[in-house]
């Protein structure tokens, strides 16, 4: 009888060329990937926790592998992923999109737009649609406000008192922040 305890040999063999699989490591975390690389590519992720909770099936099939489709939970908020994860890595992004009356003008290579964009950890900016020749990007929506200094189109609400609105101009050469009174915006 042999103990629970005692070490034991367990191989897995690739799928595609029948050679041992063997544990590797990259920046994205541990994979069994096929010894007889690189003449086979086959890999395979090892996650010993799930990064995602399902929340629904979906009649629509994977265009990648014919399997349904599933609603899930991850990290970053829902998403749309191949029910036969990790086998399929497909996987159905939402992309934020912007109303065709919100277009705003790259104020640094004055060609581009700026447009809602999702970054790898979740956080939403604004970039030139121009990127990668313009690197224009900003952390927060722009709003429709004349800088008085070099007379800008876009600048960044800052902040809200009694009296006035404080902006800043989102023109990487200006930056100026100024108050716009309130009293004065109720004319106009």
């Amino acid at each position: 009888m042999t103990s629970l305890f005692s070490p034991h040999k367990q191989e897995e063999y690739c799928p595609k060329c029948g050679k041992v699989l063997q544990i590797k490591q990259s920046k994205r975390g541990l994979f069994l990937g096929c010894t007889g690389y690189p003449e086979c590519d086959y890999l395979k992720p090892l996650r010993t926790t799930s990064q995602f909770q399902i929340i629904h099936d979906l009649p629509e099939l994977c265009p990648k592998c014919g399997e349904n489709l599933q609603l899930k939970q991850g990290t970053y908020g829902m998403f749309i992923g191949c029910s036969a994860y990790p086998d399929c890595d497909y996987v159905l992004h939402h992309q934020v999109q912007e109303t065709p009356s919100e277009k705003y003008p790259c104020p640094l290579c004055q060609k581009g737009q700026l447009v809602l964009r999702r970054s790898r950890f979740g956080k939403s900016f604004y970039g030139c649609d121009q990127f990668p020749k313009c690197k224009m990007i900003i952390n927060e929506k722009p709003v429709f406000q004349t800088c008085p200094d070099c007379h800008g189109q876009l600048a960044l609400l800052k902040k809200i008192t009694e009296h006035h609105r404080s902006f800043q101009c989102v023109n990487p050469h200006c930056e100026k922040t100024f108050d716009i009174p309130i009293e004065s915006e109720k004319h106009e």
